[in-house]
């Protein structure tokens, strides 16, 4: 297998892919905590841990899916590579600085575990035995969301200036893999979150960057991910990759229902996209700006319709299937249950939440065989029998902790498609 990375659509032939499978880190969260890590309620572990793995069972059966937390056991156990992750992790989080030690002596595998379920205060003075504060490093809920941490662009790869605390370690996480496991050897960093990002105004999150073909990317301005940010990688796309480069930044309202990009528009096809109607061409259509990059960084930023049109005049003519259909009110909900965030796993074949009925019947009215998951992972049907498909797998409680199958994965090599 190929142990290069490469990511030039949002639809070409999945070959590599990392997934984390949500765990007990999950099981940390209270009601009241559920806040302070990004979630608007708990979830229940059983339920999500199953209908992540059809996820997985599917995701399986058409391309290499690696597990985070296996791939951070491997890195792990180069000592050198152990010691710079340690000293990352006291650089960013300065009260680790006491536990430094203790982590050096501990295992790889179980170094691995203890990043992602956690590690609890030492209650060993009166202040920290008398304080509400449980973890020196908290758990990672969100970690099963991985497409945020890290971004592969064509033949590099960016990671996350992830805009809250809770998240910092994923991005950490996501830099060692890609800088260290020789299964995901790149041309280098686009830009190091872990190093150049700044919670404040520089921050960048994965599920707002779509490469939709290899010379044009879609990026939300977002309550994750700031102007600055774009600013720097745009700087730096057309003179890393020698050619000239097509940026549309899209400014999206700053509410939970919009935390990025994705939860508005996702490519399935070559010319077919998912969209939230009144966010993308409806009457309270988003701002969009076309931002051209030649190979020596000069840029050339203008106001565009919208971001449909805009692709079309750049030779990326999509035809959009509305979430939720035509009824505003069917829109609003399923918009809300990750109804636009599908991840494409070839194109014309994508992957999504049953539990957004209206959207997949939209979608087979657009030509293309709706499956339940299921059916393909007990082999009554095959996706290779289906030109066009969208697989749907239960999702309404993954749903409820933010996002969608798109949120849920980190593609990291993919098949050019044939234009």
């Amino acid at each position: 297998m190929n142990d290069r990375v490469s990511i030039t659509s949002e639809i070409g032939n999945l070959k590599k892919i990392i997934l984390h499978s949500p765990g007990f880190e999950v099981e940390e969260m209270t009601p009241r905590s559920a806040s302070q890590v990004l979630y608007n309620d708990i979830v229940p572990l059983p339920v999500i841990a199953e209908d992540h793995y059809e996820l997985k069972q599917i995701l399986s059966k058409v391309a290499k899916v690696f597990e985070v937390k296996d791939l951070l056991c491997e890195v792990l156990m180069n000592e050198t590579i152990k010691e710079e992750f340690i000293k990352t992790i006291v650089r960013l989080m300065p009260h680790m600085k006491y536990r430094e030690n203790e982590l050096k002596n501990t295992k790889a595998k179980d170094l691995a575990h203890q990043i992602i379920v956690g590690i609890k205060e030492d209650k060993n003075t009166l202040t920290k035995f008398l304080s509400d504060n449980i973890f020196d490093l908290p758990p990672l809920p969100n970690l099963y969301f991985m497409r945020d941490s890290g971004i592969v662009v064509n033949s590099r790869v960016i990671t996350g200036s992830m805009a809250n605390q809770v998240r910092i370690m994923e991005a950490i996480i996501a830099k060692f893999i890609y800088n260290s496991h020789p299964q995901f050897k790149s041309d280098g960093f686009i830009f190091d979150g872990t190093i150049e990002g700044h919670p404040e105004d520089v921050t960048i999150e994965g599920g707002d960057l779509l490469v939709l073909r290899d010379d044009i990317i879609a990026i939300g301005i977002s309550e994750r991910t700031t102007t600055s940010a774009v600013d720097i990688i745009c700087d730096r796309l057309a003179k890393q990759f020698a050619k000239p480069i097509t940026v549309f930044a899209v400014v999206l309202p700053k509410e939970r229902a919009t935390i990025h990009l994705d939860m508005i528009f996702t490519m399935v096809d070559i010319d077919r996209c998912v969209i939230y109607q009144p966010y993308v061409t409806g009457k309270n259509i988003l701002p969009v700006v076309e931002i051209k990059v030649d190979k020596k960084g000069k840029k050339q930023l203008k106001h565009v319709e919208n971001l449909i049109t805009g692709l079309k005049a750049n030779g990326l003519d999509l035809n959009p299937i509305l979430c939720g259909g035509t009824v505003p009110l069917h829109q609003e909900r399923e918009q809300w249950l990750s109804g636009t965030n599908f991840f494409a796993f070839g194109p014309g074949k994508f992957i999504g939440y049953d539990c957004n009925i209206r959207t997949l019947e939209e979608i087979s009215k657009a030509g293309y065989e709706v499956l339940k998951a299921m059916d393909i992972i007990e082999g009554k049907k095959k996706i290779d029998n289906y030109k066009k498909c969208v697989i749907g797998i239960y999702g309404a409680e993954l749903a409820r902790g933010g996002g969608g199958v798109r949120c849920m994965t980190m593609p990291v090599y993919r098949e050019d498609v044939p234009w």
